[in-house]
């Protein structure tokens, strides 16, 4: 189960070149932005229980924006969030990827970082390996990968860490071709594995296809639930 009270959230703005900061963000937001920060989520109340719910807006509307605060990414301004379960994150799929480390150690540091047991985290990091299809490349550092290489790498990764909630941010387009059918179905069956999935995209055709219910974002707020 997944709680927000009254949740909002600012992005600061900084104090630096202020003038054409607020031509821009203004030309993006509107001009009713405050002096020092966006509201990028405005006193959300909201209580998710077991589904697929889709989150579908225009940009800087706060879909992205609920999906790193339910993460922990991002604590909320004002207001609570209560989560019960435990959370598997796709929001960003660079998450731990330094460009210095090599494939095998990234691999590792994640599995590591969600708190994986040594003898699951050998027997994770053998299933990823082989279906990265990286090969020796996995031996290398990361700022040798091509991007297809990288997304390949991330995926496969965060797709092996099970858990109760799963975060997507956009339906997944930017894999190479050979790899779009079967990411599809990879994270098809990953949803069926979760308890909760939310889905921010900007396709509501298949939002609808996907999801149980949309929840529909404009300029921080809900505007309906379907």
């Amino acid at each position: 189960m997944i709680i927000f009270e009254n949740v909002s959230l600012n992005y600061p703005i900084s104090t630096k070149n202020l003038s054409l900061r607020k031509n821009i963000i203004n030309g993006i937001f509107g001009s009713n932005i405050k002096k020092n920060y966006i509201e990028s989520l405005k006193k959300i109340n909201l209580k998710l229980e077991k589904g697929v719910y889709g989150l579908y807006g225009a940009n800087g509307s706060g879909k992205t924006s609920l999906l790193k605060v339910i993460a922990g990414i991002y604590p909320p301004s004002s207001g609570q969030i209560k989560v019960n379960g435990s959370i598997g994150s796709m929001i960003d799929f660079r998450f731990g990827l330094s460009k210095d480390f090599t494939g095998n150690e990234c691999i590792e540091l994640r599995l590591i970082a969600e708190g994986i047991n040594k003898d699951k985290r050998k027997e994770l990091i053998n299933k990823i390996k082989i279906e990265t299809e990286l090969g020796e490349y996995l031996n290398l550092p990361i700022k040798t990968y091509s991007s297809g290489m990288k997304f390949r790498l991330a995926f496969f990764t965060s797709l092996n860490v099970q858990s109760d909630i799963l975060l997507l941010d956009e339906w997944i387009g930017t894999a190479d071709q050979n790899l779009r059918d079967k990411v599809d179905k990879l994270i098809l069956e990953r949803i069926a594995q979760s308890k909760i999935t939310l889905i921010a995209s900007h396709n509501l055709d298949r939002l609808k296809k996907i999801c149980n219910n949309i929840i529909y974002f404009e300029k921080g707020e809900i505007s309906k639930i379907t």
